[in-house]
């Protein structure tokens, strides 16, 4: 199932265009609409707590990824078949920011697998022609994706802009450009 929450506001209560809309979405079984601050909180409650519901089950193997919002229904289809594929035992929890396409894919049960589910997950998004960082970068973790989603010429612009910002490397060393 898939469970999508929203949030609009206009000059008039947008309730009824917001029903119309869904309305015509395959498969919708269930609505809520927040009248109010406290049931407002509620719904968004739902989504905030993700994370902290999935840790109970386990240490999750995170993932950080944006594909095309037109191919979220595919990539939320395969990335799950991928890892699947790699690591049986695995469950995956996807989800996101679907207006943008930023996704958070969670990988439970996969510690003796995970280089196989990066290489599922993060190989599929730029097979997909996604980005393997969407809002917490690339870092140290997936450093060694940047040439396989960067051009060197890419790769050189940005050391050439660190350079002119942080020539004595202080700032974030060791993480992603380390060297010149």
């Amino acid at each position: 199932p898939v469970f999508v929450l929203f949030e609009a506001s206009a000059d008039s209560d947008p309730s009824e265009s917001l029903e119309g809309l869904l309305a015509g979405c395959a498969g919708v079984v269930h609505t809520a609409v927040a009248v109010d601050a406290r049931s407002r909180r509620d719904l968004w409650r739902l989504r905030d707590e993700h994370t902290a519901a999935i840790a109970t089950r386990g240490v999750p193997h995170k993932f950080d990824v944006t594909v095309r919002v037109s191919d979220l229904p595919e990539f939320i289809d395969r990335v799950r078949r991928a890892v699947a594929g790699h690591c049986p035992e695995a469950t995956t929890y996807v989800f996101g920011h679907v207006a943008d396409g930023n996704m958070h894919v969670n990988v439970l049960g996969s510690t003796d697998n995970d280089a196989d589910v990066e290489e599922a997950v993060l190989g599929l998004v730029l097979e997909m022609g996604g980005s393997v960082s969407a809002e917490h970068g690339v870092g140290r973790l997936k450093r060694e994706w940047l040439p396989r989603q960067r051009s060197a010429t890419e790769i050189n612009l940005m050391k050439s802009i660190k350079r002119a910002f942080d020539p004595d490397l202080v700032l974030n060393p060791n993480v992603l450009l380390t060297r010149w």
